[in-house]
């Protein structure tokens, strides 16, 4: 009999994929190793067999990567596997031990969805805020306040905190959403120090169901999800220790790459940023600051849509190119952030998000600035 995977349509042309942010194809190191761990750790690590323990060992030590990479220690960092940074995140926020109804979470208004819609389902006091272009954190928070919950690269912008956490409230504890910056760019883990990181795995060339939250032990979460009371209890169920171990892979070859890359991307940027500005002849405005993490660049072309631009490049040029967050684009809503930043409505719409990788080449911006005019033209 055959499977119903041989009814799958052709595939289509391999894309330029400038939409890197989205999520990042799985990197040739994990396809090599995919089918040699897949057979090896195909038990439950939860067991009692030599088997279970052979998985835990491994699984141990792709948590020991992980934290080696943050920079983080394993006498006083914990570390929860998760399906997503979404999942994570949740486990950090709805998980955090507030000490009163009183006390407050401040928010970062440019955060992730993730971030922010979870935190509008909590009962403490908000108090949101914006860093500013050069990255810093607003003075004056309130001094009830907890918990602080930012992105350290902005998924819409790229703008890149700068790691200062002086303006914090004494006491205030500190969550990071390092999805777009790990592998990348450093984690300020000591240097802020941050209490909470979330790390992603298919931001870096790892599986898609693979996140971490790492957490300073002294801190005591509620659990997220319960069942079997795996993972200390805070996300029960069994953990995929193959996903594990092509996570911390992936992050371990990023994280060796991540400054020579960083070069790379500078460079990238910089001719998008000429390149654009030839092209809109200075009218087209970008959203991205000159110091934001060179790996986004967000910008506008008034009088279009983005999200009918980012369709016809991909139809008619194969260039993929986001409009904002991947994970709300159906919504068809208005950036938050552009918003909160007194961007109006009609040119939010026009905002056309381009994400590079470690791998993203010139000839590949080259492609993408060659096809915009000839996409404006059948708009």
């Amino acid at each position: 009999m055959k499977s119903f995977l041989e009814a799958l349509p052709p595939p289509l042309p391999s894309p330029v994929d400038l939409d890197q942010a989205a999520g990042h194809p799985l990197s040739p190191l994990c396809l090599q190793w995919h089918d040699t761990l897949a057979r090896r750790f195909s038990r439950n690590p939860h067991g009692l067999t030599k088997y279970a323990e052979e998985a835990r060992r491994a699984l141990k030590l792709a948590e020991r990567t992980l934290l080696q990479l943050a920079g983080a220690q394993e006498k006083d960092t914990g570390l929860v596997w998760c399906a997503n940074g979404t999942e994570a995140l949740n486990l950090a926020l709805r998980g955090f031990p507030f000490p009163s109804p009183n006390a407050t979470l401040a928010l970062d208004q440019g955060g992730h969805h993730a971030l922010t819609e979870t935190a509008a389902c909590l009962p403490q006091p908000k108090a949101p805020f914006l860093l500013d272009d050069q990255g810093k954190l607003p003075p004056g928070l309130p001094q009830e306040t907890a918990l602080a919950a930012l992105s350290l690269v902005n998924n819409e912008t790229g703008l890149l905190w700068d790691g200062d956490a002086t303006p914090l409230p004494r006491g205030c504890a500190l969550l990071l959403d390092a999805c777009q910056a790990f592998g990348k760019h450093p984690l300020p883990w000591n240097s802020a120090p941050a209490d909470f990181m979330v790390l992603s795995s298919r931001k870096l060339g790892g599986p898609a169901t693979g996140a971490a939250l790492l957490y300073r032990k002294k801190w005591k979460l509620a659990p997220l999800l319960t069942g079997g009371g795996q993972q200390q209890g805070l996300v029960s169920g069994t953990v995929d220790v193959v996903s594990a171990l092509l996570f911390a892979a992936a992050a371990e070859e990023a994280c060796r790459r991540a400054p020579e890359a960083l070069k790379e991307a500078s460079a990238l940027n910089q001719m998008l940023r000429e390149g654009i500005h030839q092209l809109g002849q200075g009218k087209w405005p970008v959203f991205s600051p000159p110091h934001a993490s060179p790996y986004i660049l967000y910008f506008a072309i008034p009088g279009c849509q983005g999200a009918l631009v980012a369709r016809l490049l991909a139809e008619n040029h194969r260039i993929l190119v986001g409009t904002g967050s991947a994970c709300t684009a159906e919504s068809g809503e208005t950036s938050a952030l552009l918003k909160a930043r007194g961007i109006p409505a009609d040119l939010a719409r026009a905002a056309i998000r381009i994400s590079l990788a470690q791998e993203t080449t010139p000839q590949d911006v080259q492609a993408f600035l060659q096809a915009l005019p000839k996409v404006l033209k059948e708009y």
